[in-house]
């Protein structure tokens, strides 16, 4: 097929298809929309799921493959609520989430979003302890030698690392059962983006299976900086570059309560 299969007994030419194309790719034409930049389509499928009247086919994001959206639809105030409870998790219990729970977590970051519809985001889980060890002690490394290079985050690390080696504290791994690398080919372009993106879903996805997590922030730089002590541990393919990196477990406390953050600081004009 074209890129565009019409229903003309269902279209009713409303033209929201055309309206909601992020290229801008789709036209009105006699018969329904139309599409004369074939290679201009992201993939996005907005054609598709938006038509009121199920009319619209796109060979790259099929409407047999489209859902109706469940209702209802959680009310503000429960969904306010709920994003409130979301916590950092770094007091994890020793045993590692289970292959279910992970492709579960994993596969809801499926859906969110990426820079022109990108995706491309490959997952590499990592729950061997000692190699959870190696990886932090490869931080810490990476993180002496940007000292001894005159970084501009050196009181920082210099901090991180008198906790680490001196004083014995997982603070970069934080003895987490888990490890999940995001990997893309785009680094520069898309691939961190997608990275942040993917992690706020699961992150927020995390409490309702049950996990905890939280971002690797020393590891993920160390990755995005292409330490390749770090690459061979992690086992990054070829042409592929480390763009995020995310603590998981079993949480071994429960919060009790909502904290309050600062006050919003909006200026509208």
């Amino acid at each position: 097929m074209d890129l565009l299969r019409v229903d003309t007994e269902k279209c009713v030419k409303c033209g929201l298809c055309v309206q909601a194309c992020p290229s801008c790719i789709l036209t009105m034409g006699e018969d329904g929309p139309k599409c004369d930049f074939d290679r201009g389509c992201m993939s996005c499928g907005h054609c598709v799921a938006i038509c009121p009247m199920g009319a619209l086919d796109n060979k790259y994001a099929p409407l047999e493959k489209q859902e109706p959206i469940p209702m209802p639809v959680l009310d503000s105030e429960t969904a306010y609520n709920f994003l409130r409870m979301r916590r950092s998790v770094r007091l994890f219990k020793p045993e590692a989430p289970s292959d279910e729970d992970l492709t579960r977590l994993l596969d809801v970051c499926r859906y969110a979003p990426t820079a022109g519809n990108s995706q491309g985001l490959y997952y590499i889980v990592i729950r061997d302890r000692e190699t959870i060890k190696k990886i932090a002690d490869a931080t810490a490394e990476w993180m002496q030698q940007e000292i001894d290079a005159g970084s501009d985050d050196k009181r920082y690390f210099t901090t991180v690392l008198r906790a680490y080696n001196d004083r014995g504290q997982d603070i970069i791994a934080r003895n987490a059962p888990c490890l999940v690398f995001a990997t893309a080919k785009r680094l520069n372009r898309t691939g961190v983006s997608n990275a942040e993106q993917a992690w706020a879903y699961a992150e927020l996805f995390a409490p309702t299976i049950g996990l905890g997590t939280t971002i690797a922030g020393f590891i993920q730089t160390c990755g995005i900086a292409a330490y390749q002590p770090l690459l061979d541990l992690v086992g990054v393919p070829p042409k592929f570059k480390i763009c995020g990196t995310l603590m998981v477990g079993y949480p071994r406390v429960k919060f009790q309560r909502l904290v309050e953050r600062q006050h919003l600081k909006v200026e509208f004009k």
